[in-house]
């Protein structure tokens, strides 16, 4: 039985590399406020791409995770929400203010749903480089620290020069 769970791992980190080192495909997709978007828009940054939903508790737990981010590594990378829940949409503009979401969310839509992979369950986290290549590919919740492993640290923060 250990054998075979090895070689079922060792199958699925294979496929997992293999599929990492495709690009991404354009696509359009809008987000919450109804605004066009173009992933390509996003070339030249980091992307984090984050399938969730509203009624998933990991999910919830990731999200300061990404708001984190969001806020330490604005200009280097754009967090997206991409909701696989088909949450309605007021409701979606509900739970962000609660929570406090100050990354792009992106409604339920056919063009975002698959678009960078198939999706087993959620959350599932893509990591696409600046060049637009997926470089990494999470189920369950992700880290800042696993976010960072790509991205690298947060830049630093200017102190005031003393005059």
């Amino acid at each position: 039985m250990r054998l075979l769970t090895a070689a079922v791992l060792a199958f699925l980190l294979l496929f997992s590399s293999i599929a990492s080192a495709q690009p991404v495909q354009d696509f359009s997709f809008k987000d919450i406020n109804g605004r066009q978007h173009k992933f390509s828009d996003y070339r030249g940054q980091w992307v984090i791409v984050n399938y969730w939903s509203t009624y998933c508790g990991p999910c919830i737990a990731e999200i300061p995770a990404l708001r984190r981010v969001a806020h330490h590594y604005r200009g280097k990378v754009a967090v997206l929400g991409m909701d696989a829940g088909e949450t309605p949409d007021h409701e979606m503009r509900k739970f962000i203010q609660q929570r406090r979401i100050n990354y792009t969310v992106v409604p339920t839509q056919d063009s975002s749903m698959f678009a960078l992979g198939l999706i087993y369950g959620v959350p599932t986290t893509f990591i696409v480089s600046p060049q637009g290549q997926i470089v990494h590919s999470h189920m369950g919740v992700i880290s800042v620290q696993q976010m960072q492993r790509f991205i690298g640290a947060p830049p630093r923060r200017q102190q005031p020069r003393s005059q």
